[in-house]
């Protein structure tokens, strides 16, 4: 029967392309370890805070150096002014950062003798993290209550800061989703080299005077100008849902418009490396959605172990997040996250260096 014949055919085909079938195989499994990663062993968050001890006293040490540093999921370092505080934390060097006001050890040690009083401490956070913002608040909460041994709340004074409007969720999702749309030009800008390799295309193109850059020239505008039309979309259906911007938009468009070109600069590194869709495609994925999980697109990167957010800031998706979120979200500017936006300009610079090389020696092979 013909069905049968055609079936052992593409059965026999999926079998002599070992790409694809490690695809079929591996992609669900790659899944399950990264699920499994992020969600157990070391997948504790972690926060750097700093802390102001208005203080002085010894019960206020103690609570800071036996307490406060004890804390898996904080990292602490003492500060000797809320001015340095504040701008470290406006740079992204702290989550947020505490001020024991003075007085505290005083409240204490009357609620160890069995005296009611009124615990107070003074956070300033970033709020452009609710994740994380709400999470570092809880985690003081309880840790103080233990330690002044308490059972009702303390009283703790937060205070956002850098946000002019108020946070929502999707404030917080939406550079998330741009990157994650960007992250799509992967598959896409391969899709479009491979196809018009397989057909033969670029082969008879080879036949004309026209050179192997005429041609990686006229595919890379045209995904850059794909580039743009995605990001302008996707920041103003951002904008159109509830997402305010409360910095300056040309500067987030320059940090989305270096991560496409990161994006077509891998998916030109995968058409190079494949024969044809059916390899190319799975390889994009391959690459987009663990890289999706791991910069943070869709939950704060501080819930992933340690090991995976080296991974994760080893590309250039984490940093766009975090830089974008600091535009538009805290209204930052070039100087606050100058870090994140030259490795972008690295990162692009070279992997569509490298895309370029590949790409060419397989148009002339």
């Amino acid at each position: 029967m013909r069905f049968l014949e055609l079936a052992s055919r593409n059965l026999k085909e999926t079998y002599r392309d070992p790409l694809a079938l490690g695809f079929l195989l591996g992609f669900p499994l790659l899944f399950m370890l990264l699920f499994g990663a992020i969600f157990s062993g070391d997948s504790i968050p972690n926060y750097s805070i700093g802390v102001i001890d208005g203080d002085g006293t010894p019960l206020s040490h103690s609570f800071i150096d036996e307490v406060l540093t004890e804390v898996p999921t904080l990292e602490v370092a003492n500060y000797d002014d809320t001015a340095t505080a504040r701008k470290d934390l406006k740079f992204g060097d702290l989550r947020a950062y505490i001020v024991i006001p003075q007085g505290f050890g005083e409240q204490v040690s009357q609620n160890w003798e069995g005296k009611e009083t009124n615990i107070t401490l003074d956070i300033t956070y970033d709020e452009s993290d609710i994740m994380t913002s709400e999470q570092i608040i809880s985690i003081i909460n309880t840790v103080t209550r233990s330690f002044a041994r308490i059972e009702i709340p303390v009283t703790i004074n937060a205070n956002p800061i850098h946000i002019e409007t108020e946070i929502t969720f999707i404030d917080f999702m939406g550079p998330g989703i741009i990157v994650f749309g960007l992250l799509i030009l992967i598959p896409t800008s391969a899709r479009i080299m491979v196809s018009d390799k397989e057909k033969g295309f670029l082969s008879r193109l080879l036949t004309t005077p026209a050179r192997p850059l005429d041609f990686i020239s006229g595919y890379s505008l045209c995904l850059v100008v794909i580039a743009i039309i995605q990001i302008v979309i996707f920041i103003a259906a951002s904008w159109g849902f509830g997402m305010d911007i409360v910095g300056s938009l040309w500067l987030a468009f320059l940090i989305f418009l270096l991560t496409g070109l990161c994006s077509i600069g891998i998916g030109m590194v995968v058409a190079s490396l494949s024969k044809n869709e059916n390899q190319a495609e799975p390889l994009c994925w391959l690459f987009a959605m663990p890289l999706a999980m791991l910069s943070g697109c869709w939950f704060s990167i501080e819930m992933l172990p340690s090991y995976l957010r080296i991974i994760a800031y080893a590309f250039p998706y984490a940093h766009t997040i975090e830089s974008a979120r600091a535009v538009l979200i805290r209204g930052v500017g070039l100087e606050a996250i100058s870090s994140d936006f030259l490795f972008l300009i690295g990162w692009a610079v070279v992997i569509f260096a490298i895309g370029i090389i590949l790409f060419r020696r397989s148009m002339r092979s």
